[in-house]
């Protein structure tokens, strides 16, 4: 409880795994159970033959949780696949195409919410309409077709409903990628 701050109530976190716990990736239980195995650690009243491991369930992925007493950490890594690098001569490479790609990304998001309403937004949509357009995800799409992305994702801005009253009464709905990085 955020009111109790008494010793047996606190566990020291980072913000990602604080975060975690707020949004109930890591349960309340969880943590409950962490923190007696940490106090019995610290104690010295665990046995000799006890595990080092701690099961997790939930989304934790690379989570790290801490005893500050004993200075202890256990940390728990998931199975999740490695990042991906992006291959040699896609827009992931280059930081201004992957920038400019995510700036439209994010204009055609804000507009689309605008049309369905936050509740029934889906933010991963417009990922997977990219990658089946282009078969290859947004950063993974070679340079060469740099400019035919930027013109899809231009023209599906739009086509929202704030996209079409921008362009009724003479507003840009995003920049040019001239007008961010002055060309190549």
């Amino acid at each position: 409880m955020p009111e109790n701050n008494s010793p047996d109530n606190l566990l020291m976190l980072c913000p990602i795994c604080h975060s975690k716990i707020t949004k109930g990736d890591i349960s309340e239980e969880e943590v409950k159970q962490i923190k007696n195995y940490l106090m019995i650690k610290a104690k010295g009243k665990s046995s000799a033959k006890s595990s080092n491991t701690i099961n997790i369930k939930g989304n934790v992925s690379n989570s790290t949780v801490a005893n500050s007493i004993s200075a202890q950490t256990i940390v728990y890594k998931s199975r999740s696949k490695p990042k991906m690098e992006f291959a040699d001569g896609a827009i992931g490479k280059k930081a201004e195409l992957k920038n400019y790609v995510k700036h439209l990304i994010d204009r055609y998001n804000e507009y689309k919410e605008g049309d369905v309403g936050k509740s029934k937004m889906n933010y991963a949509a417009i990922w997977g309409i990219i990658k089946k357009e282009f078969k290859a995800s947004a950063y993974q799409v070679p340079e060469a077709q740099f400019e035919a992305l930027c013109l899809f994702l231009q023209h599906r801005i739009d086509n929202t409903k704030q996209g079409r009253i921008n362009r009724g009464k003479g507003f840009k709905n995003y920049s040019t990628f001239d007008e961010i990085y002055g060309g190549e």
